[in-house]
């Protein structure tokens, strides 16, 4: 990525990004593609960061179900929703997402990482305007596209300027140049304003966690920010219980004249080549010799086991998510407290998640307006997330099966719970059953 300061000297604005949080999410980008600096040919990564992401993702979204009021807007949010399930893991991992509708015949989302884009402007912690550089190769040449966004309170309009920049080299912007020439983008207008805007027409995401790298920094962190540490122990001790592993394996040191050699090579039982070792004997004497040590696998696995612990408590997953069960979980109580953190966890991504979806069908349905010269009423975002996390659905089930048998609970209460319906809807669903006088009645109440 091009620098942020370098961006924000180009355009004229305060840059909001500082080195610190520039050379964190450099980290995070490098821990989620499994080359972070303390990785290489000895010690081998676990790609605990990207498994951490996609865990939080998949808990955050597994009963994931939206739907928009007008029907338009919902078919082009739906097209949206396999790029945020496929994108939503980088954004947790870099810090947030940037959810950027706009029009291209239809109403198009583009979804960024944190990383990748620029805040430059917040009221009152809600951003108001961002940069997204894009940069391509003509040739030798390579140029960068800088849309920069602007939301006016005050005049409620919403700014989108273009600016075009070349180089000899890539990520270094280099000289301004005309949009025209780029032909991929010479139809862009320069500017466009647009009139009596509510809000944004943008969508930010960021994890709900506080900025404890620059607390002065509006710009969300990483999921795994607080356990960068704890995740280079557990990639070490990974390489040591692998070298254990290995170094134990058993062998057998033999003196040469034991074998017969064909070709001056020393003919080893077929299959088992790795396991000999020739040795020369200083009085010649026939010697063989096995060498099988105790493997220490036991105290390796332990000690790795809590680091995978403290991995899990640092990033809020619940005891058990990647260090092993059986050592932590005994109790039902013990498993819903542990359960409680990535239920606590999972909660306020999926509060600000939707709150970022409603942003996005707003500036959906503001494109899809303007450029059809309609005016409609303000379309609705309803979404669920569910709470798997905390709540086995089949043990559940099964609790309010017993409870409709025991008479503590009404079968229509047992349809609405199940269907998510109202009660009208659910007495339709329930059997019609006969009274004493043959005649067919409704639903028990």
């Amino acid at each position: 990525m091009i620098d942020a300061s370098a961006i924000a000297a180009a355009i004229g604005v305060p840059c909001l990004v500082s080195g610190d949080m520039q050379q964190k999410m450099q980290l995070w980008e490098d821990m989620y593609e499994n080359k972070a600096a303390w990785q290489n040919k000895r010690v081998r990564p676990m790609r605990l960061p990207a498994a951490i992401a996609r865990e939080l993702k998949r808990l955050t979204l597994t009963e994931f179900t939206a739907e928009v009021s007008d029907t338009e807007l919902n078919s082009g949010f739906q097209a949206m929703v396999p790029k945020l399930r496929r994108c939503l893991d980088m954004g947790l991992s870099m810090g947030g997402l940037l959810l950027k509708p706009y029009y291209a015949g239809d109403v198009l989302v583009d979804i960024v990482p944190q990383n990748a884009y620029l805040p430059v402007n917040y009221t009152d912690c809600t951003c108001d305007g961002v940069i997204c550089p894009e940069e391509i190769a003509v040739g030798k040449t390579y140029y960068t596209r800088l849309e920069q966004h602007t939301y006016d309170r005050n005049k409620r309009t919403h700014t989108i300027r273009q600016r075009c920049f070349k180089s000899g080299m890539p990520g270094i912007l280099g000289t301004e140049c005309s949009l025209a020439e780029v032909p991929q983008w010479a139809d862009i207008l320069p500017e466009k304003v647009y009139e009596n805007v509510q809000r944004p027409l943008f969508a930010v995401f960021q994890n709900p966690d506080a900025n404890n790298i620059d607390p002065t920094s509006p710009l969300g962190v990483s999921v795994y920010g607080d356990a960068v540490g704890f995740i280079r122990d557990a990639d070490v001790q990974w390489e040591r219980t692998l070298w254990e592993l290995e170094s134990s394996e058993r062998a057998v040191n033999a003196s040469a004249d034991l074998f017969r050699y064909v070709g001056g090579k020393p003919v080893l039982p077929k299959g088992r080549e790795r396991m000999y070792q020739i040795v020369q004997t200083a009085d010649n004497k026939p010697f063989m010799e096995t060498f099988s040590p105790e493997i220490r696998d036991t105290a390796y696995f332990n000690s790795l086991n809590q680091m995978l612990r403290r991995i899990e408590s640092a990033v809020g997953l619940a005891y058990g998510t990647f260090s092993e069960v059986s050592d932590v979980e005994k109790t039902a109580e013990e498993v819903r407290a542990s359960k409680q953190r990535s239920f606590v966890r999972v909660g306020d991504i999926q509060a600000n998640l939707r709150t970022a979806l409603d942003d996005l069908v707003y500036g959906m349905q503001y494109y899809r307006d303007y450029y059809a010269n309609r005016t409609q009423e303000q379309a609705e975002l309803s979404c669920t997330f569910g709470d798997g996390v905390l709540e086995d659905a089949d043990k559940e089930f099964q609790r309010r099966m017993q409870m409709v048998s025991a008479g503590l609970y009404s079968k229509e209460q047992f349809v609405m719970w199940y269907f998510g319906c109202d009660a009208e809807k659910a007495s339709e669903y329930l059997p019609k059953q006969e009274d004493d006088g043959g005649l067919f009645s409704g639903s028990e109440t």
